[in-house]
């Protein structure tokens, strides 16, 4: 996989620290584009979300950092000086250090905040959208299907809504119903779009049906979230989390190492 500091895509190359960073990617964007709804309708709303949007970012930003193997060296800040729109990296860091300088002048309080709410409308969603696409350009990987473009943003926003129940109420409660039967159709649609695919991605699927029991328990549980999100909000929202924190992290670690340990 050459889209990630040039690691060739022979072999499992991700770690732990992946897995953490694909959850604070999605609270990073997930925060930072409800903020910017809210900003964009009323400057006081949004600012009073903005410090716990910047804090994932700069969290996410650390742990990016973390998993590079050129950690060290700090050769992957050459990004920042290159213009490498086919290498997903290259969009994730942008669009996370540009969303992170919007929400510092809105915290701030410097400059006219509707434009940077305005911007970081813009970047919050290419955050939102850099993993699924970290994942479904890398053709070798059979279970990184294309769907995964609309998957991952729309379980991104499941996981950041699932806690900003505790923040907005009534609210962000009517938002999570909704992305969680979202996210529940993109579930079920994920192996019908692995069976619309070759022989790999027909490998792929059997291999989901053969070990996808934590990916089958995570779709349960956003399916009792959207169930639930009216009369058990706060029971809805532990669900939402888990459920699309279980699906997400199968498809990343499952699809970096099943079709080597197995023989695919």
């Amino acid at each position: 996989m050459t889209t990630f500091y040039g690691i060739p895509g022979a072999a499992p190359f991700w770690h732990w620290t992946t897995l953490v960073h694909f959850l604070l990617v999605a609270l990073a964007g997930g925060f930072s584009f409800y903020t910017a709804v809210l900003g964009t309708k009323d400057v006081e709303s949004g600012r009073r979300l903005a410090g716990w949007a910047l804090l994932f970012i700069i969290l996410d930003l650390f742990m990016l950092w973390a998993e590079s193997p050129a950690r060290f060296r700090f050769t992957h800040f050459w990004l920042f000086l290159s213009f490498r729109p086919a290498a997903a990296i290259w969009w994730g860091a942008w669009g996370l250090a540009v969303s992170a300088l919007a929400l510092l002048l809105v915290v701030l309080r410097l400059g006219p905040a509707r434009t940077w709410f305005g911007i970081l409308l813009v970047s919050s969603t290419i955050v939102l959208l850099y993993p699924g696409y970290a994942l479904a350009a890398n053709a070798a990987r059979p279970l990184w299907d294309h769907l995964l473009l609309a998957f991952f943003p729309v379980t991104a926003l499941l996981l950041s809504l699932a806690l900003l129940v505790a923040w907005r109420g009534e609210e962000a409660l009517r938002w999570l119903q909704a992305v969680s039967w979202i996210s529940l159709l993109l579930a079920l649609l994920y192996p019908v779009a692995l069976a619309s695919g070759g022989a790999d991605q027909m490998r792929a699927l059997a291999l989901l049906l053969r070990r996808g029991l934590w990916f089958g328990a995570g779709t349960l549980l956003i399916l009792l979230a959207a169930l639930l999100a009216r009369k058990q909000p706060a029971l809805a929202a532990a669900c939402a989390f888990a459920g699309a924190l279980l699906v997400r992290s199968w498809i990343v670690e499952e699809g970096q190492h099943s079709f080597f340990a197995h023989g695919f």
